[in-house]
C-alpha cells in the first residue's frame, strides 16, 4: 500500500511538473531591495509615529542586512524549465543537456548542439545553480511634525546595494565530437575527397557550449559564410555585480488617529529611480532596485496596544502597515523568445536577399520558378534579433505587514508576517523597435536545413559534387531549440534527412544555368557513393516582428515572509535615545505551477504549435484566456533569507 501510494505521487509530481513547466521567462523581475515594510518598522516603532509629542522630533536609522537566496532549482526553472532533466519525483532539477543531432540516443528535451557551432556528435551535460546575494546598509529618517500639526511626519529612506548574481554555470563535457559538418549543411564549400567530401571541419568548430554562451565565440575561418556570435542573453561564470542606491523613498504622512492606546495614519508615498536598468547582455543580469522606475502610491499605518502591565514597564501591541504605488512606464532593453518556442533565442537564425542567383524551385523543372529570397550566407543567433529597446510598467505594487510587538523595560521583541506583491508587467516595444539589426522579410529559423546544394560532377575522379554550390532558400519556421524538422536519420517519406525533406514548403531544388542545361542541386553525407536531391522552400517562411513574444515575458510577483527582530532602546536619556538590535527574515517567493489568469478562474498552458504556423502569429497560448477577458501571466519571485542589524538613535 505504501509503494503503491508512492508511486502515485510520483506520477502526479512528473505530470504536474510537465504541464506546469511549459515555458521559461527570459528576465526575472525581482522585488526591490528598498521596497521592504518589516526593515522599515522594526526596532524604533515606540520612537516614530508618537501620541505624545507637541514638538518637532525624530529618529535616523541605519541598517547593515545580507540576503541570500536559497531553492536556486527555482529560478533554473523559470530560466530553462524546457530543457531541466528531472527523474524520480524530485523536481529540484537544475540540469540540462546540450547534444548535436546524430547523437545516437538523443534525449529530447537536449538542446540542439549545432545552435552553437558544436558538432553533431557532441554531447554536454550542463548544471547552473542561480543565486542572488545582496549586502546592503539601508538609511532611514523619520520626522514629526506634531509642533505644526498633530500626527503629521515626514520620512525618508534609501538603500545602498552591493548585489550579486552568480548562476554557478558548470558544463560536463560526455563527447566533444568527431564529425565535420556535411556538405551544405552550413556552408557551400566542399573540402576533402570523394567519398568523404564535408563541407566544415570539426577542428574549425566551437569546443564547449561555454566556448558560444559565455565566452562569446563563433565559427570563423569559413569562406563566405559569416557565423555571428552570441551578444545577448549570455551567461557568466564569474558572479555579476552591481551597486548603486536602490531608489529613495519618501513619504508624507498624518496620524489622524493618535492616541496612548492606538494609533491609525495615512500617507502618500513616492519613489525616485536610483538604481539599474535591465541591459539585456546577460540572461541573469544583477539589479539594484526596482528596474528603474518611478513610483507614486500611498500606504496606512496602524497600532494597537492589546495589553499593558500596571506597571507600564510591559506591554504587548500590534501593527499593520499596508505601502500600495504605481510603478510607472520606464525604458528598458528586454532579449524574447519567439511565440510558441520557448528558449528560441538561442535558436540560430539565417539571413535572406531578394537577389536570387542560379536557384530554381519546383518539383519539376519544367515549372520550378525563382524562389522570393534566397539564403545570404550569414547566421545569427535569435537573442541578436529579438533583443530591443520596450517599455514597461506594472499597475499596482503592495507591501503588507502584520507584527506584533513585545516590549519589556528598555527591551523590545517583534514577531511578524509581510506579504508582498505585484501585478502582470505592462511591456510594449518603443516606437518602431526594430530599425536595427532586424527587418522584416530577412530572417528566417535554419533548424537542421541543409543551406546549399551541389551540381554532380563527374569529370573529376576526386569529387562527386561541385566544389562550390549554390545558396538554397530553405527554411525551419517549425524548429525549436531542441531539433529541427529533418528527422535524422529516418527522413520523412522516403526523402533522407540531407535531403530537406521536413523544410517549410518543401521542393526540388535546380539551377537555372543556360549552358548546358539546367539541374538538380544535390548533397551527400560523407561516405555515400551517391548523392541526393536536395529541397528548397517555396516560399521560405520569414520571423517577423509579430512573433516576437512579448506578452509571454510578461511576469508578475508574489512572496510571503516571516520576521523577527530583538533590540534595546536606551530610555533613560532624555533628549537622545539610541537603539540597537537584531533581525532576521526569511521570504518564500511564489512560482506558479501554470500560468494564472488574471480575470478568469482557469489556468493554461502554452501548448506547441499547431500545423498551420499562421496560428502562432495569432495566438500563441492554445488555451489561454484572451476570451475570458484575461491574459496570462506566470510569477516569479525571489526565495531568501536575510539577517540585519538595525541601529540608530531618537531625538526630541
Amino acid at each position: 500500500m505504501k509503494n503503491t501510494l508512492h508511486r502515485i505521487i510520483c506520477i502526479a509530481s512528473l505530470l504536474s511538473f510537465t504541464a506546469g513547466m511549459a515555458d521559461v521567462v527570459p528576465y526575472i523581475s525581482i522585488r526591490s531591495q528598498g521596497f521592504n515594510a518589516p526593515r522599515e518598522l522594526v526596532g524604533w516603532q515606540s520612537l516614530i509615529n508618537r501620541y505624545d509629542m507637541d514638538c518637532v522630533y525624530g529618529a535616523f536609522s541605519i541598517t547593515p542586512e545580507f540576503t541570500r537566496t536559497f531553492n536556486s532549482y527555482r529560478l533554473a526553472q523559470a530560466l530553462f524549465s524546457n530543457a531541466l532533466e528531472c527523474t524520480g519525483c524530485d523536481n529540484r532539477c537544475s540540469t540540462f543537456l546540450v547534444q548535436g543531432t546524430k547523437v545516437a540516443n538523443r534525449d529530447t528535451k537536449a538542446l540542439m548542439a549545432e545552435n552553437f557551432y558544436l558538432p553533431t556528435d557532441f554531447s554536454s551535460e550542463v548544471t547552473i545553480q542561480p543565486r542572488v546575494e545582496n549586502f546592503l546598509v539601508d538609511f532611514n529618517f523619520y520626522l514629526g511634525l506634531d509642533e505644526w500639526c498633530d500626527g503629521l511626519y515626514f520620512r525618508v529612506h534609501t538603500p545602498i546595494c552591493h548585489t550579486r548574481w552568480n548562476l554557478e554555470f558548470c558544463e560536463n563535457i560526455i563527447a566533444p565530437g568527431v564529425l565535420n559538418y556535411d556538405p551544405g549543411y552550413f556552408n557551400g564549400t566542399l573540402e576533402g575527397i570523394y567519398p568523404n567530401e564535408y563541407g566544415i571541419n570539426r577542428g574549425t568548430m566551437l569546443n564547449s557550449f561555454e566556448d558560444y554562451i559565455v565566452d562569446n565565440r563563433a565559427i570563423n575561418g569559413v569562406p563566405d559564410v559569416t557565423f555571428n556570435s552570441l551578444n545577448n542573453a549570455r551567461i557568466s561564470k564569474c558572479p555579476l555585480t552591481k551597486t548603486r542606491l536602490a531608489e529613495v523613498t519618501a513619504a508624507f504622512g498624518w496620524n489622524f488617529i493618535n492616541r496612548e492606546n492606538g494609533t491609525l495614519g495615512i500617507s502618500v508615498r513616492a519613489a525616485a529611480p536610483t538604481g539599474n536598468r535591465p541591459e539585456a547582455c546577460f540572461l541573469f543580469e544583477p539589479i539594484v532596485g526596482n528596474g528603474h522606475h518611478w513610483e507614486l502610491g500611498g500606504g496606512v499605518n496602524s497600532r494597537w496596544c492589546m495589553w499593558r502591565a500596571a506597571d507600564e514597564c510591559d506591554d504587548l501591541s500590534f501593527y499593520f502597515d499596508a505601502n500600495v504605488t504605481h510603478l510607472f512606464k520606464t525604458r528598458q532593453c528586454r532579449t524574447f523568445d519567439l511565440k510558441c518556442q520557448p528558449l528560441s533565442r538561442y535558436m540560430l537564425a539565417m539571413k535572406f536577399k531578394n537577389d536570387v542567383q542560379n536557384l530554381l524551385a519546383g518539383n519539376v523543372l519544367a515549372t520550378a520558378i525563382t524562389p522570393n529570397a534566397q539564403f545570404a550566407s550569414e547566421y545569427i543567433p535569435v537573442a541578436n534579433l529579438t533583443t530591443i529597446p520596450v517599455d514597461v510598467s506594472a499597475a499596482l505594487q503592495a507591501d503588507l505587514v502584520f507584527k506584533f510587538a513585545y516590549t519589556h523595560a528598555n527591551f523590545q521583541f517583534d514577531i511578524g508576517y509581510d506579504f508582498w506583491a505585484r501585478t502582470c508587467l505592462k511591456i510594449h516595444p518603443r516606437g518602431n523597435c526594430c530599425q536595427g539589426v532586424f527587418s522584416e522579410n530577412t530572417w528566417a529559423l535554419k533548424g537542421d536545413a541543409f543551406m546549399f546544394g551541389f551540381n554532380e560532377d563527374n569529370t573529376n575522379p576526386n569529387l562527386l559534387l561541385a566544389d562550390t554550390g549554390t545558396a538554397l532558400s530553405s527554411t525551419e519556421n517549425k524548429a525549436t531549440v531542441f531539433g529541427g524538422t529533418n528527422q535524422w536519420p529516418i527522413g520523412i517519406d522516403g526523402l533522407a534527412w540531407n535531403q530537406n525533406p521536413g523544410i517549410d514548403n518543401s521542393v526540388a531544388a535546380w539551377n537555372n544555368a543556360v549552358a548546358p542545361v539546367s539541374q538538380g542541386l544535390f548533397t551527400k553525407i560523407s561516405g555515400d557513393a551517391t548523392p541526393t536531391q536536395v529541397q528548397t522552400s517555396l516560399q521560405p517562411l520569414f520571423i517577423k516582428e509579430t512573433d516576437f513574444d512579448i506578452d509571454g515575458a510578461s511576469t508578475r510577483g508574489m512572496s510571503h515572509k516571516v520576521f523577527t527582530h530583538f533590540g534595546y532602546i536606551w530610555k533613560e536619556r532624555q533628549e537622545w535615545q539610541p537603539f540597537l538590535g537584531l533581525g532576521a527574515e526569511v521570504e518564500w517567493g511564489q512560482h506558479d505551477d501554470r500560468f494564472s489568469c488574471p480575470g478568469c478562474k482557469t489556468s493554461c498552458v502554452c501548448t506547441p504549435c499547431k500545423s498551420d504556423s499562421s496560428s502562432c502569429n495569432n495566438t500563441c497560448h492554445k488555451n489561454d484566456c484572451s476570451d475570458k477577458g484575461g491574459k496570462c501571466c506566470k510569477t516569479i519571485a525571489l526565495t531568501q533569507w536575510g539577517v540585519w542589524v538595525k541601529g540608530g538613535v531618537a531625538f526630541d
